[in-house]
């Protein structure tokens, strides 16, 4: 199964993918608001046929977003996982800095964080 890790974001959306147990970061979108979020995440999703969509699901204001940006993937046909994205930033930054990511590379924190969160989806199953 292809799986798609997602760490939503207004202006920045953090990718992730696996195809077995491991993931892996993959890239970051850079968006212009809600709408362009779920346009460009759902040609991603088309162009390269994921089977399964991971979505990290925040607290607060910032969830009531992402719970938006999932009611209109699945308008879209898509199947939607949510993940407790807890921490998720946290932990991104400390596996960069473990693996010696310059600090001029690390704003790809976004990839790592969405690795993150499709990664714990995949060790709860």
């Amino acid at each position: 199964m292809k799986y798609l890790g997602i760490d939503f974001g207004l202006k920045r959306i953090g990718l992730a993918v696996s195809e077995g147990e491991m993931a892996s970061p993959w890239k970051i979108l850079e968006v212009r608001g809600f709408s362009d979020a779920v346009d460009k995440t759902s040609k991603i999703i088309k162009d390269n046929s994921f089977d399964k969509i991971v979505i990290g699901l925040p607290e607060g204001e910032m969830g009531k977003n992402v719970i938006g940006f999932i009611k209109a993937l699945k308008k879209r046909g898509f199947e939607v996982e949510t993940a407790d994205e807890t921490l998720s930033s946290k932990k991104a930054l400390e596996v960069m800095i473990e693996q010696g990511v310059r600090r001029n590379k690390r704003r790809e924190e976004d990839a790592y964080s969405a690795a993150e969160i499709l990664q714990q989806f995949l060790d709860n199953l």
